[in-house]
């Protein structure tokens, strides 16, 4: 629309359906919509509208759509059997960290999370542990035979998931049979986000990264490859090759926990998991969407979907089943 300044569709009569009409419907495309069609109708879906409470500025889902014309949220599903309810776990196990995993102001939350003081080893090796202490139970693996559920932890940022990815594989090392780890990340731009708790899209283009980060994520690679005898890599290709063979292996259940920072955190559909970690101040939209990654139905075994988080986001919880869930 941008480049074709006259076109003969502009003046027809024309109706646009967006899905997911909560994502990027406050920039330009938008403008040049409404600049350059006559007479057009205009439809969204989305399960996590941005209301006032959740908007960034004066642009909200019904400033742009209008009035809403019906809803169907996620209590509905529930009640229907569609998806299944979540279980929370507010877990405390670390009472040096408590002030800091407790912390609701943003700003200061955000200063700690630059300081890297969530990044502690102490707290990093408190919670790895518990992970792998509480693994099988979460994922009903207790009993022999009982293949049971995968899992997802969702970390801050990369350097969140370096610490955890090379915490969790020592801890396990002379282990008989440990977990299947593998861990995925790439590019976040920093851009400005349409709502309260959007989680930043990471590009594949891998060559955006850092050489740290980008080195780190090649050898996660290369562990990958031992494990499963494959031969990916972090050009371009090679990771996007690379991020479908794991959403495969997640999906068949060969991939144990997946650590991850942004990706696999919306529109990723595995109903073999049935666990969530949290290290990562998830909010409203974000939430909905990292939360909704467990609770797909499966089997009479997975009556819900299990989180448990490593900060206070009960409240967080609370704001966002009520905004989405009325």
């Amino acid at each position: 629309m941008k480049s074709e300044s006259d076109l003969a569709v502009y003046n027809s009569q024309v109706v646009s359906i967006f899905d997911e009409c909560h994502r990027s419907q406050f920039g330009e495309a938008q403008k040049n919509l409404k600049k350059k069609f006559k007479r057009y109708y205009q439809f969204g879906f989305t399960g996590t509208p941005i209301f006032p409470q959740n908007a960034l500025g004066s642009e909200t889902t019904a400033s742009v759509f209008g009035r809403e014309l019906h809803a169907y949220v996620i209590t509905d599903a529930i009640r229907d059997e569609k998806v299944l309810k979540f279980k929370v776990d507010y877990n405390d196990v670390r009472p040096q960290f408590k002030d800091i995993e407790t912390e609701q102001d943003e700003k200061k939350l955000s200063a700690a999370e630059n300081k890297q003081a969530l990044l502690h080893p102490e707290r990093i090796a408190e919670i790895s542990r518990y992970i792998l202490n509480n693994f099988r139970q979460k994922t009903h693996r207790l009993h022999s035979g009982n293949r049971g559920f995968n899992a997802m932890f969702a970390v801050s940022s990369v350097d969140a998931a370096k610490h955890y990815y090379e915490t969790l594989r020592s801890l396990q090392a002379d282990s008989d049979k440990p977990l299947k780890i593998a861990t995925i990340f790439s590019f976040a731009a920093n851009e400005e986000q349409d709502a309260v708790g959007d989680i930043a899209d990471e590009s594949f283009e891998v060559s955006a990264m850092n050489s740290s980060d980008k080195a780190f994520l090649d050898a996660a690679i290369d562990d990958y490859n031992q494990l499963f005898k494959t031969n990916f890599s972090v050009d371009s290709k090679g990771f996007q090759n690379y991020y479908r063979d794991l959403a495969k292996r997640v999906k068949s259940q060969e991939i144990d926990l997946l650590i991850v920072v942004g990706m696999f955190l919306t529109g990723f559909d595995a109903p073999t998991l049935n666990t969530l970690f949290v290290d990562k101040n998830l909010r409203y939209h974000g939430l909905i969407q990292a939360y909704s990654r467990t609770n797909r139905v499966y089997d009479a075994t997975k009556t819900f979907g299990n989180i448990v988080t490593f900060r206070d986001l009960e409240q967080a919880t609370i704001n966002a089943i009520t905004l989405f869930g009325g």
